[in-house]
């Protein structure tokens, strides 16, 4: 009886610890935006990988779903569906299904006009009703309603023309919006205008999806060409990429958006071309900043107080390849890997959790013009 017993004390021990143990995070899917091509060698749409975290390997797992220039993508809240944009002069926004975890393999649900030209970036609200759409040559930004249910982009009356040009007679001759993000209470989106230097912000209103502009922020510097922001943590403080000027402005955010600091992503002795990308602060401790440099083609490190939301540089390091246009990190804090448009590679660093500094690993994948890279935790 007493064998019996303990034996039953094991089973269900051991029921339970698997009930309630943490998903194996070993084994995480990447999905990865690119611009494509017609040739053999060229890309034709979204591709996916396996990263095994444990053993550092990027496993290719092929072409997932066919579509031009899918160059932003991302990932619904529901980890049900894929949305990318086809940036084209008619542009797109595609739901994808997500069929498996395993393949990574997509199928497409429905396709909706972005409601202007070369759709360059989305992001959502936090239960994925909504997605928002930055359309960069046509300097429209639109918001379109999701239907979580069915996975289908719905027709929208909430199309907001952006205008206005600054001093680069290249880049900023009309209005070019390159992100849109909602902040941190869902009351407020900004979206930054290259084309313009200057942060439009406005109320959003989720009960009809809708963007009520409140008031429009200049650059600090004329020829700056705002690209893409993020929040801190708590939402005080939002960090502008200037991709023209390569640097980062601190603005305190609430109530209004207030300019504390500009600091450069490139070392003082580096006076070649450089158009700085992406910016992403580190998902578990927010302590650090990391931003990327296509020209100089290094990650910029940065450490953040999280006092004053001021930053200090700590690094520059080669991303072993050339243009990266976009870089995240894996959202244990543990990995970065970034997209080398250019040299048609992925690259993995990890990250020392202590210091915030980037180490090269020598696991890299190809995979031709990668631009965009998101994460499917289960």
């Amino acid at each position: 009886m007493f064998l019996l017993l303990l034996i039953a004390f094991v089973i269900s021990s051991s029921n339970a610890w698997s009930r309630e143990r943490p998903v194996d995070n070993a084994s995480i899917l990447i999905y990865v935006g690119t611009y494509t091509g017609r040739n053999d060698t060229d890309s034709k749409g979204i591709y996916a990988f396996a990263f095994d975290s444990n053993n550092l390997s990027l496993k290719p797992l092929g072409l997932v779903a066919i579509t031009p220039h899918p160059t932003y993508i991302l990932i619904h809240p529901s980890k049900k569906y894929i949305l990318s944009v086809n940036e084209l002069n008619e542009g797109k926004v595609n739901a994808f299904k997500i069929n498996s975890i395993q393949t990574g393999q997509l199928t497409l649900v429905n396709q909706q006009s972005s409601y202007g030209s070369y759709p360059i970036h989305l992001s959502s609200n936090k239960i994925g009703r909504y997605i928002f759409v930055a359309n960069y040559m046509s300097g429209t930004i639109a918001v379109l309603p999701f239907e979580g249910e069915n996975g289908h982009i719905q027709p929208t009356d909430g199309v907001y023309q952006q205008n206005g040009s600054s001093i680069d007679l290249e880049s900023q001759t009309s209005s070019h919006p390159h992100c849109i993000l909602l902040d941190k209470k869902e009351e407020n989106a900004i979206s930054a205008d290259l084309g313009s230097d200057e942060l439009y912000v406005y109320r959003f209103l989720p009960t009809s999806g809708t963007l009520k502009k409140l008031y429009v922020t200049k650059s600090v510097q004329a020829g700056n060409g705002p690209r893409h922001l993020i929040f801190s943590e708590d939402g005080s403080y939002v960090y502008v990429m200037n991709e023209l000027t390569s640097s980062i402005t601190v603005f305190k955010y609430y109530p209004s958006l207030r300019a504390i600091q500009t600091i450069s992503t490139l070392p003082p002795n580096f006076t070649l071309i450089n158009y700085a990308a992406e910016l992403l602060l580190h998902p578990v401790s927010g302590k650090f900043l990391y931003a990327s440099n296509r020209g100089h083609d290094s990650i910029a490190v940065f450490q953040v107080d999280k006092t004053t939301g001021l930053l200090t540089i700590i690094q520059h390091i080669n991303v072993q390849g050339r243009t990266p246009r976009n870089f995240n990190i894996l959202p244990n804090g543990m990995h970065l890997i970034v997209a080398n448009q250019d040299s048609n590679n992925l690259v993995v660093f990890s990250i020392d959790q202590i210091t915030g500094k980037l180490t090269k690993t020598d696991v890299s994948a190809h995979v031709s013009k990668p631009t965009c890279i998101k994460f499917l935790i289960p």
